[in-house]
């Protein structure tokens, strides 16, 4: 059986590396926010490989929306995710074991944690209402596999091993600075604590539990060191069996032989794992689980994320974008976030923004291209709401400081990043070139811009342009061309307000009012020099 929650069909090569264009809009701290609760499973591939179809997108959507409208199955789903990941780890143990007595304990505990898990998944999904086509063929799915026989008879094996395990229980009775091995049964209570315990045996119990457990060199955390009275867990690593746990085994294969001979035949079981399709879903989960839960963090921060419509003709239009990234970073700060919106004429293949620096011009090109992402991963984006086609892949370009090692100049380096990008990914793409071209002329720099431009434009690309260079915006020398300007306060133009219209270029810096305002322009500074001069005649 061959079943995905990320693709309706077939399986792509997933990436093992973060795509060049992450670094560029600042989605790798995005990442590593959203799969910090989840390290444990192999979700990076997922995040890194960019769907191939639109039909995915959608796919995707139809999941995350039956997520969201079925708040009780998350925690179904958590503890599913959480109980294959035990499921793996015994294997892995049961792999690794040399005593087939610990063989068999750890298969048995791999086939008991998957029958548990697909127990659960199954409750969950028959207990939700669902939509999607993925959650309902996986459901279909996890049906067909409990009506077969063969699935069935491996249950019953399973559990009548399981049952014979679950006998041994025992009873540690800690005196005298002895640890005494008592089988549990009807008396058991009775025997647990001698009736003639004084309130200071029991006082020094955990002390004399203390030097025990070092001298069986059992492994345990601080809590020993600071309060052994609050430790209730006397074997810490569940999985990994101490000296003073093999004592006690030996001790039952005494009294319970039947249930040991058991685990030496489970050893030669046959089943792994590795491979079944319920059990990679687990990191598919968790893959939208993920991302649920990181949207419900912006969400008490006061971010919200919507549900882009991906369209099969039209341009891009986006309402309220924001950067990501720095919605993140301020979360707990206080400081806003200023929305933007974003909407290509007919006709129109690139955005080309002017204005002052430090205006936020970069930002918007940036948040742009992080809503661009997340619509391609089916996931929710940083916006009121947006409309855009689907496009095979995100190229960006952003100003890097000329580079040392390579002993090539900044111009030099930027044209051998362009060239694959403009050779063999140019068709269909969504392009953002951020402030290219700056160490040549202004002449040459408008030049191999408008080449540039016009080379992804007749590939079928939208893009943003971010420039210094004024003449890029002019609409009426160049075809597919819009401009949007950054602006500034309209009584102060130090002030940026970091909103961008579309509008004519302005032909402004606005250097000269930053200059003014601290004091920095030629007759401030022809003042303060005469001031000090006259200062230290006087």
């Amino acid at each position: 059986m061959s079943f995905s929650l990320l693709f309706p069909a077939e399986f792509p090569a997933y990436r093992s590396t973060p795509p060049v264009f992450f670094e560029d809009l600042q989605l790798e701290g995005i990442f590593r926010a959203i799969v910090s609760k989840y390290m444990e499973f192999d979700i990076r591939k997922y995040f890194y490989t960019i769907p191939d179809s639109p039909e995915t997108v959608r796919y995707r959507q139809e999941i995350y929306r039956d997520l969201e409208h079925n708040a009780a199955m998350l925690s179904g789903l958590k503890q599913y995710t959480n109980r294959l990941l035990a499921c793996e780890k015994c294997f892995r143990l049961s792999r690794q074991a040399e005593d087939q007595l610990k063989k068999g304990s750890y298969l048995l505990l791999t086939c008991q944690n998957y029958l548990e898990a697909l127990k659960l998944l199954q409750k969950t999904l028959l207990g939700a209402d669902l939509s999607s086509r993925g959650f309902a063929k996986c459901r279909g799915l996890l049906q067909q596999k409990f009506d077969d026989p063969d699935f069935q008879k491996f249950d019953r094996a399973v559990r009548a091993s399981f049952s014979q395990m679950e006998q041994l229980q025992l009873t540690l009775l800690v005196r005298d600075q002895e640890i005494s091995v008592l089988e549990d049964g009807p008396e058991a209570d009775q025997r647990s604590v001698p009736q003639d315990d004084t309130e200071a045996d029991r006082r020094s119990v955990p002390q004399q539990l203390k030097r025990l457990i070092r001298a069986f060199d059992v492994r345990t955390d601080e809590a020993w060191e600071q309060a052994p009275e609050d430790v209730t867990n006397l074997f810490p690593a569940p999985l990994e069996t101490s000296p003073l746990e093999n004592r006690i085994v030996d001790i039952l294969k005494k009294s319970r032989p039947s249930v040991f001979t058991m685990l030496r035949e489970f050893a030669s079981f046959s089943f792994s794992p590795e491979g079944d399709s319920f059990v990679q879903l687990k990191n598919e989960l968790c893959f939208y689980l993920s991302f649920y839960e990181f949207e419900q963090q912006l969400a008490a921060a006061g971010y919200e994320l919507h549900v882009p419509e991906n369209i099969k003709e039209g341009s891009v239009e986006i309402t309220g974008v924001y950067d990501l990234a720095l919605a993140w970073k301020n979360r707990f700060s206080g400081t806003s976030v200023v929305p933007n919106d974003v909407s290509y004429q007919e006709g129109k293949s690139f955005l080309v923004i002017t204005g002052p620096n430090q205006g936020g011009k970069t930002t918007l090109a940036r948040a742009v291209g992080q809503c661009i992402y997340f619509m391609l991963m089916g996931l929710k984006a940083p916006c009121q709401s947006m409309k855009a086609p689907f496009f095979e892949r995100i190229l960006t370009h952003f100003e890097v400081e000329e580079s040392v090692e390579t002993g090539a100049g900044k111009l030099k380096e930027e044209l051998q990043r362009l060239k694959p990008m403009m050779t063999m990914y140019a068709d269909h793409s969504f392009v953002i070139l951020n402030e290219l071209f700056t160490t040549a002329t202004t002449y040459d720099a408008e030049i191999m811009a408008k080449k540039v431009m016009d080379h992804f434009t007749r590939h079928g690309c939208l893009g943003i342009y971010v420039t210094h260079i004024q003449e890029l915006a002019d609409e009426t020398t160049q075809d597919g061309i819009q401009s949007m300007v950054a602006q500034v306060d309209e009584h102060d133009a130090s002030v940026r307000t970091f909103k961008i219209k579309p509008m004519k270029a302005q032909g402004l810096g606005y250097s000269d009012h930053i200059v003014k305002k601290y004091g920095l322009d030629a007759e401030q500074v022809a003042q303060r020099i005469a001031g000090a001069i006259g200062g230290e005649n006087g």
